[in-house]
This record gives C-alpha cells, structure tokens and sequence, in this order.
C-alpha cells in the first residue's frame, strides 16, 4: 500500500537542501503502453542506475538521471520482445540503453512537472513528465525510503522507432516506478 504525500507536508519532514537518493534497482521499472492491432499492450524496461537528488522543500532544486536497459526490454509476447529488440524498433545491439536526464523541475500539485532530455536509439529529445512522491504506509516518516511515480508519453517516431507503423500506433506511454533510498 502507498502512502501519496504533498511536497508542502513532506517539507515539514524532510532535510533541507537536495539530498542524494540510491536505486533499489530490484524494486524500479520502466514500464510502457502501446497500441497494437487496436489493443493496449503493456511491456518493461529494468532501470539500469539512477542519480537521483531530491530537495522537498524546493523541489525545483531537485534532479533525475535515469539509464534503463532497453536490450532487457520484455515487451509480454516472446515473438514481440524479439521485435522490439530489433533494428526496425530499438535496435538494442546499437543501443542498449535509453537516458533521461532532468533539465528543469517545477512543482505541480502534489508532486512535479520534470523536463528532460530523452535519448533513445541515439537520438536526444526535449520530453515532459509528471512525478509523483510517494511513501510505502510502512517505510519510515524521515521520508529515507521513497517512491518516485513517472508518467508521460513520447512519439516513437521521433526516436527513429518506426518499425511496424500500420501494426502499433506512434504514441508510447511511459510509467517509471522509481525505488530511492536516502543515502
């Protein structure tokens, strides 16, 4: 069970200045949604490393840089993971990892908008994504251990990701789910 914290509860509690969160690498994913033949399929990314600095008081003054490794990618149908690891989609023998990088944090309701760049397939591209802190109901109230929940989507197309396009459609869904404890 989640516990879903505003940043303006979560300062009263939290260190002053940006602090240094690990991955728990076990527990953090990079899950995506995507049409296929008219019917959402879902597939997964592991996160490979993370450096993360979260700042509850200003979030603003927070970062994310975030490596998934996309030759691990497990797309549901076995058939469709070697696809997906093929030189039509990912091209995962060229490019076996994708990066996020933050370039801009701005808070936005309970949680924060994060600008960033994107590269996948070698190509780097400005995206936008919504972020969420969250707490397990039993993780400790010092705000060591969070959960970081990442939504967005991106155009495959502008990834050079263009395999298969009368079969699944252009836009992707992203959910992270990022594991961070204080270090």
């Amino acid at each position: 069970m989640l516990f879903v914290f505003g940043l303006t509860l979560a300062a009263t509690v939290g260190l002053a200045g940006p602090v240094p969160y690990a991955l728990d690498l076990k527990a953090s994913k990079v899950a995506f949604f995507y049409a296929m033949g008219g019917r959402e399929t879902r597939g997964v990314f592991p996160v490979q490393s993370a450096a993360t600095m979260v700042d509850l008081q200003d979030v603003r003054r927070s970062s994310l840089d975030v490596t998934i490794a996309t030759k691990f990618v497990q797309a549901g149908d076995p058939l469709v993971t070697m696809a997906m690891r093929g030189q039509e989609l990912l091209a995962t023998g060229q490019h076996p990892t994708a990066r996020f990088v933050s370039t801009r944090v701005v808070p936005n309701g309970n949680g924060a908008r994060i600008t960033g760049d994107l590269t996948l397939k070698g190509v780097t591209r400005p995206v936008t994504l919504d972020a969420v802190f969250q707490r397990r109901a039993d993780a400790p109230a010092d705000n060591s251990e969070l959960i970081l929940q990442v939504a967005g989507s991106v155009s495959r197309k502008a990834f050079g990701v263009i395999g298969y396009p009368k079969l699944v459609e252009d836009e992707i869904a992203l959910r992270f789910q990022v594991h961070l404890v204080r270090e």
